[in-house]
């Protein structure tokens, strides 16, 4: 009897390779898509709704003491006390008039619009333009924000800057 090695070396690498594929067919374990918990503690099960209560320039030099944003950025006061609701279906965010209106013969809700958290949960980013740099995410409290300079002239063609982040802060709405 003739054996043919090389027809042998071929078989043996077929066998441990159905195998193998075998093995890997048989080992199924059931696989439920969970969604992302920590965007949970934005939206909810279903939604959650956030009522803005400040916006603050955190100045990064730490003598320079910190501003009321609103005043910085000429906010209204109608617009101080807007709630953001947060959907976790379609990852979509409702903007409504808070109790201070704006518009009193307008309707509440102001605006729709997307959101995601992106970059490793460090961003949060609501419709377009740039992402906000996330603060703080919890069960209680929403802080985001954006990096900004702020410039006081202190003569002719000469300006002081003052550089850091402005936040605002959320508290779910009850």
């Amino acid at each position: 009897m003739i054996i043919n090695i090389s027809l042998v070396k071929y078989l043996r690498e077929k066998y441990w390779t159905i195998i193998l594929l075998l093995s890997l067919v048989a080992c199924k374990e059931s696989y439920e898509v969970k969604p992302a918990t920590y965007s949970l503690k934005l939206t909810g099960e279903e939604s959650k709704s956030w009522q803005q209560v400040s916006f603050t320039f955190n100045f990064d030099d730490e003598d320079v003491p910190d501003m009321d944003a609103y005043d910085i950025y000429g906010i209204p006061p109608c617009a101080r006390d807007d709630i953001y609701k947060f959907i976790r279906e379609g990852k979509q965010v409702e903007v409504y008039d808070g109790d201070i209106k704006c518009d009193p013969e307008g309707d509440d809700l102001l605006f729709t619009s997307t959101w995601d958290i992106i970059n490793s949960n460090a961003s949060l980013f609501i419709g377009g333009g740039d992402p906000f740099d996330l603060g703080l995410l919890s069960e209680d409290s929403l802080v985001y924000g954006f990096r900004d300079t702020l410039a006081a002239p202190i003569g002719e063609n000469t300006f002081w800057e003052f550089p850091g982040i402005a936040q605002w802060v959320y508290k779910p709405k009850r």
